[in-house]
């Protein structure tokens, strides 16, 4: 075999590994950020359905401390 081309195979070899290896990191980071953003929209979420309860209670002139904001229909 002519060592030449076992070096490039080998160089090859480690350019490949290096590019999937920074391309595992960056999935990583991606679903990292996928899954903050997930529990922040989940948050927003549930804030903003207990603003349309107390929005609901208010035209039904509830009282906020008279009982929960709960939607009768749930």
């Amino acid at each position: 075999m002519d060592s030449g081309r076992v070096l490039v195979a080998l160089q090859e070899q480690d350019k490949w590994r290096d590019r999937r290896q920074r391309l595992e990191g960056r999935l990583r980071s991606v679903q990292a950020k996928k899954r903050f953003l997930q529990h922040e929209l989940d948050v927003v979420r549930q804030r903003a359905e207990r603003l349309e309860d107390m929005i609901i209670g208010w035209v039904e002139e509830r009282v906020p401390w008279e009982r929960s904001f709960v939607r009768p229909d749930r």
